[in-house]
């Protein structure tokens, strides 16, 4: 008996050693641990696959045991092997050493599970993409024996993260939910008291309720992923917030009571009713651009760090790999902070390092669930979870459970008295506080003018000398949905000041007052801008547009495009209105408007010429090439305009080109440059490459020497880069944005053939407009030069081929009811492919935008269009 239990000993001991040999390896195997940026913290892996695999929400109870989302059904592939539906772990940590011990499943069944919260009670609430349901454990044995649903979301939508996001009880005792923009569809959310709130639109918002699901109300609007929600000490409310593509950066906020963050999905990422930074009136701006994909955020004053840390708050970057810190500071009424990077992946070496989730443990360290392969978007075999700490030794600094909260500053006091206003005798402050710099101030003015008992005297001060005060006035009416609209839109309209026009307009439009299509050109009146031309011709396509019916398509020419041929053809108009018109036409090759971009291209005002000589690119029209050629040839001509008139030569009419072989030794050096650049697309032809080398005979170590070896010998790589780190040093030096603006839509780059860029290209991939605002240099970069690298999911390459035999390369924009498919189509534009007549639809992990684009790039082309990329913000 004795030797029995001895070798059943044994047995154990030797499967305990082989565990944890196993589990050493393992964790051996891995990829060295980011980078601490702080010499007193210390980064250890404490649980790995398969143990742990994609890992998202994450949450630690006052016993230390870390409930952690293993995501199963974020886009499995068709060969996934792991479970069908997402599962809650459970990890205990016996021996209190920091890693916990082997996991238990708590609950499963879920699927687009997103994050865990603890109620104040010690209940583990989960958020769904479709609902938020309460795990019950009565009997704490650490598994979940039932569960409630207290919050539901019904919607046709079903992408996994975009509907219900992150979830977290405040300081108040109430639970705080987040919605996605869901894919713009409409949805009904329910409350367990049978409370409805409705909505649609892609907007996404912040709601709160009780614990038990009663009393869902809205707190604030105009989100597109808010995936990560904090509270600090002082109970003010943070945010993260995903960008849409083409509206970077992420974001970080500071959510206020009724706040309008400005985002709509139901737009087109730039469109001018959409805002993204406070652009919009009435909205709010970003506390801080954040990293790529924020996911998690954490208050650090939750936690045990050395000194210095307090009051700050931690993001975990999905997208950049980084622990990021912000520390905020006042702001009027809010804040503003820095991106400081606390922990840094390295992104070259596997991607290894991709944070999601971030929670704070009773002894104050913080753990951070890892994602483990940045290049598989979808589930997959990998995950990790990480413990940041102060290493042995280092003080630090813990906050006591009594410590007092925050003291708020006194334009937060100020804020907080004018949102409980109620009285008239406060309505001077309140007028006031319509005036004011901070947009926060504005927000909380207008939130309470809009009730009713501040009605008359804000029809009142809609008429105030202060062009703020007006505007002020209109967005309250507005929120108080006046029946006075009709009239008052009618007036502001005409204003002297443009933002009101601006708003105006958009009210107008979002209200579907028709009866004010005809006033709309009363705004473009007194000195208008590009964004109000912008917003001119939003408002009137969206007061006459109709609905179409699923894959109909438009055979009708919208309001839109005939207000623009209206003003281009119009001399009275003012030049800047005809400039901005020829900017915008929408088919050149309608006989009338190009006959009519012809004639501006010949006529006195500069700022019009070059706009049509741009979109003349565009039109097959057959005198377009002729009109060309004479505008580049005459030296008379400003020679920006002769340049841009040779690359949109470039663009329609290669065999025209080389009738340019002379403007080689122009006296110009711009329109040297663009011709030699132009004529490297027919350099195989003999006259033009005898052309080319008598010139660059008398060239030596300029861009035009530069342009004209690449147009004689472009497989000849001696004196250019041609590792990734040797291309960064050559183009850590500016170049000219002028010049980068034309490699941009010259043909042999053909960016513009998918981005767009202020205003001009095809919106296939993302719109570039704002790409200086989340990408710096050395990002751009390694997006030229590795662009499958990372592909947001949005851009991913769909081929579609239909039955008919046509394929399309594309992105997906949209899929509809019948398997319908709206695509974003390289040399096609939007197109819809119906269901019925699809082939085949193939995915690739390819990015639309080729490799090897730095090929058909000088090096100071290179540094060019990363400059005129660097000022678009």
């Amino acid at each position: 008996m004795k030797k029995k239990r001895l070798a059943t000993a044994r047995s154990y001991v030797g499967l305990f050693t082989s565990i944890m040999l196993a589990s050493a390896l393992r964790l051996h195997a891995q990829p060295a641990p980011p980078t601490v940026k702080d010499s007193n913290l210390e980064l250890r892996l404490v649980v790995s696959e398969p143990q742990i695999v994609t890992p998202v929400g994450m949450t630690i109870d006052p016993r230390g045991r870390l409930f952690v989302i293993e995501s199963h059904t974020h886009f499995p592939k068709a060969d996934y092997t792991g479970p069908k539906h997402d599962v809650i772990k459970l990890f205990t940590d016996s021996n209190n050493d920091g890693v916990p011990d082997q996991p238990r499943v708590f609950a499963e069944g879920f699927r687009a599970a997103m994050n865990l919260a603890l109620s104040p009670g010690g209940e583990l609430f989960l958020v769904h993409r479709a609902g938020v349901v309460v795990l019950h454990d009565k009997n704490r044995d650490g598994q979940s024996e039932s569960q409630t649903t207290i919050l539901e979301l019904e919607s046709t939508a079903d992408y996994p993260h975009n509907g219900l996001d992150a979830l977290l009880f405040g300081p108040d005792g109430l639970l705080y939910v987040s919605l996605g923009d869901n894919l713009g569809a409409d949805y009904t959310f329910k409350g367990s008291d049978g409370v409805v709130i409705r909505g649609g639109r892609g907007e996404g918002k912040i709601f709160r309720c009780r614990a038990d699901g009663s009393g869902l109300e809205e707190i604030a609007t105009g989100f597109w992923n808010p995936f990560g929600l904090e509270f600090d000490r002082a109970g003010r409310l943070f945010c993260v917030d995903n960008d849409p593509g083409g509206r970077p950066p992420c974001r970080l906020l500071h959510v206020i009571p009724h706040g309008d963050y400005g985002y709509k999905r139901a737009y087109d990422d730039l469109h001018p009713f959409n805002g993204w930074d406070g652009e919009l009136p009435g909205t709010l701006p970003m506390m801080a651009g954040t990293g790529e994909a924020p996911c998690g955020i954490l208050d650090t004053d939750r936690l045990a760090l050395p000194r210095g840390y307090q009051g700050a708050l931690l993001v975990a970057s999905w997208g950049d790999h980084t622990i990021e810190l912000y520390r905020p500071q006042p702001h009027g009424a809010s804040f503003k902070a820095k991106k400081e990077i606390l922990v840094q992946g390295e992104s070259r070496l596997n991607e290894a390092f991709v944070p999601v989730a971030l929670a704070h443990a009773p002894d104050g360290s913080l753990y951070i669930s890892d994602w483990a392969d940045r290049s598989s978007y979808p589930v997959h075999s990998k995950g990790r979870i990480w413990r940041l700490a102060a290493k042995p030794g280092v003080a630090v600094e813990r906050l006591k459970a009594n410590q007092p909260t925050l003291k708020l500053t006194a334009e937060e006091k100020r804020f907080q008295t004018l949102l409980g206003a109620s009285s008239l005798k406060q309505l001077g402050e309140l007028k006031s506080a319509l005036a004011s710099a901070d947009p926060f101030t504005r927000s909380a003015a207008t939130t309470t003018l809009a009730k009713d008992a501040f009605r008359a005297d804000v029809l009142k001060l809609s008429n105030d000398a202060n062009p703020q005060v007006r505007l002020g006035a209109l967005l309250a009416l507005r929120r108080a949905q006046t029946k006075d609209a009709l009239s008052l839109l009618r007036r502001a309209l005409t204003d002297a000041d443009e933002r009101v026009r601006f708003f105006a307009m958009l009210w107008a439009a979002e209200g579907g007052f028709k009866a004010l299509t005809n006033d709309l050109d009363q705004a473009l009146a007194v000195n208008p801008s590009p964004g109000l031309f912008d917003a001119y011709l939003a408002a009137a396509e969206l007061l006459t547009a109709e609905p179409l019916p699923e894959g109909a398509k438009k055979t009708t020419v919208s309001a839109r495009d005939r207000l623009v041929t209206r003003i281009l053809h119009d001399d009275a108009q003012p030049a800047v209105l005809r400039a901005m018109a020829a900017a915008t036409v929408a088919n050149p090759n309608v006989p009338r408007t190009a006959d009519r971009l012809l004639a501006l291209a010949q006529s006195r005002d500069p700022v019009v010429r070059i706009e049509a000589v741009r979109t003349l690119a565009n039109c097959t029209n057959r005198a377009v090439g002729a009109t060309l050629l004479s505008v580049a040839r005459d030296a008379s001509n400003p020679a920006e305009l002769r340049a841009e008139a040779i690359v949109s030569l470039a663009r329609r009419a290669p065999e025209q080109l080389a009738q340019l072989i002379g403007l080689l030794n122009d006296r110009e050096p711009i329109v040297q440059l663009e011709t030699a650049r132009a004529l490297r697309l027919v350099a195989t032809e003999p006259a033009v490459q005898t052309a080319l080398r008598a010139r660059l005979a008398k060239e030596r170590n300029t861009p035009l020497a530069e342009q004209l070896t690449l147009a004689l010998q472009p497989s000849n790589t001696a004196n250019r880069p041609t590792t990734p780190a040797a291309w960064h040093k050559a183009l850590a030096q500016d170049g000219d944005p002028a010049s980068g603006r034309r490699v941009f839509s010259h043909p042999l780059v053909n960016c513009s053939k998918c981005h767009v860029a202020q205003g001009r290209g095809a919106m296939v991939g993302p719109d570039l407009s704002n790409v200086a605002r989340s990408f710096d240099r050395a990002k751009l970069i390694d997006a030229i030069l590795d662009p499958s690298r990372e592909v947001a999911p949005q851009y991913q390459q769909h081929i579609v081929e239909t039955k008919s035999g046509v394929t399309y390369t594309a992105v997906l924009v949209h899929f509809g009811l019948e398997g319908t498919l709206t695509l974003n189509a390289v040399d096609a534009g939007r197109v819809r492919v119906r269901g019925s007549d699809v082939a085949s639809d193939q995915t690739s992990t390819q990015s639309l935008m080729p490799a090897g684009l730095e090929n058909a790039l000088t090096v100071q082309d290179f540094r060019d269009l990363l400059s005129f990329l660097l000022t678009l913000k």
